[in-house]
Parts: structure tokens; C-alpha cells; sequence
């Protein structure tokens, strides 16, 4: 499952969701959504402004937790 991992990324920087807000250009509403809910994915272009303002990859915001299923058999109905 594809998470967001901004909460911790902004507390190595000693940095506010309302901080983000302000250095990225985007709403306080929008960054807060992000820092409180890891389950939240932000837009390609509002990913592309965070990581541009904080000088980071995605790599650095999101993260896959979890692992994949491999055993599970799924059925296209085509045989």
C-alpha cells in the first residue's frame, strides 16, 4: 500500500504543515490533509511543488508499506 510519510519527513526538518504551506505555495488545508492522514496521496503537481520547495525526491515523501500478495490468484474471466 503506497503511503504518505510527510509527517516524519517535515519533523527531521523541525518544520509546520502551515510552514510547508507558505514555502510551497499551496493552501494550509491542502499540506495539513497530507501531514495528518499517511493515507492520503497528494496530486502529481502538489507532490511535484513539495518536493521541489524541500529539495527532496518522492522517494522521500512516499513509501510502500506492506508487501504484495503474490499468493492470491485473480481471475480475469478470459480463459
Amino acid at each position: 500500500m503506497l503511503q504518505n510519510k510527510l509527517k516524519e519527513f517535515l519533523s527531521s526538518k523541525n518544520m509546520t504543515s502551515f510552514g510547508l504551506s507558505k514555502l510551497a505555495g499551496l493552501s494550509p488545508t491542502t499540506t495539513r490533509k497530507i501531514y495528518v492522514d499517511p493515507l492520503y496521496l497528494p496530486s502529481p503537481e502538489v507532490l511535484e511543488k513539495l518536493c521541489l520547495s524541500l529539495d527532496c525526491t518522492p522517494n522521500d515523501i512516499l513509501e510502500i508499506k506492506g508487501r504484495l500478495d503474490t499468493n492470491r490468484v485473480v481471475s480475469s474471466g478470459v480463459f
